[in-house]
């Protein structure tokens, strides 16, 4: 488990349910990304996927439940993967449900992906990519210290468009 002052990072459970598709079942939640809004199977599916991959040994895919100390609710979800099972680049990514978001969650989140990835990962590099038009995300990435290294145009085709992304990056 991860800790910061507010938060902690858990593997998912089946339990969870409920708290994932509370924010992944809402349109605005996954606005830039290629899932979403999820349905009940989509939600179920998600957290089965997650549950598999903690059992790869070793695990190169984190899959992790955001959840406040203060009360152990579940508010998010953040990733950390190797680009292949080998390597030591690393992406990451995080999604807040809107109730908590616009309080730093997410950074908190973010600065203990990162500090794992180069801690015990080994990373060389963490990336992670948004849609030039998610000004919420991009700011997290530069409040935890990673540099917006370009943009990547037509990165991405999904839900009826092309979009261009913004690449940030940290090193160790």
């Amino acid at each position: 488990m991860l800790e910061s002052k507010r938060i902690y990072l858990r593997s998912y459970t089946l339990e969870d349910f409920d708290a994932v598709h509370e924010y992944a079942s809402i349109p605005e939640v996954s606005e830039y990304q290629e899932w979403g809004p999820n349905s009940n199977n989509d939600t179920k599916n998600y957290l089965e996927e997650c549950i598999a991959k903690t059992n790869h040994d070793p695990i190169y895919d984190y899959e992790l439940a955001i959840c406040l100390k203060e009360n152990d609710k579940l508010i998010g979800g953040c990733k950390l993967w190797r680009v292949t099972e080998k390597s030591s680049v690393l992406e990451l990514g995080y999604v807040i449900n809107p109730k908590y978001q616009k309080q730093g969650l997410a950074q908190e989140a973010t600065k203990l992906l990162i500090d794992f990835g180069f801690n015990n990962l080994h990373a060389s590099i963490i990336y992670a990519t948004c849609d030039t038009n998610n000004i919420p995300s991009y700011k997290v990435m530069e409040k935890s210290g990673m540099k917006r290294v370009g943009v990547i145009k037509n990165h991405k085709e999904f839900k009826g468009r092309k979009r261009d992304s913004y690449r940030y990056e940290i090193t160790k």
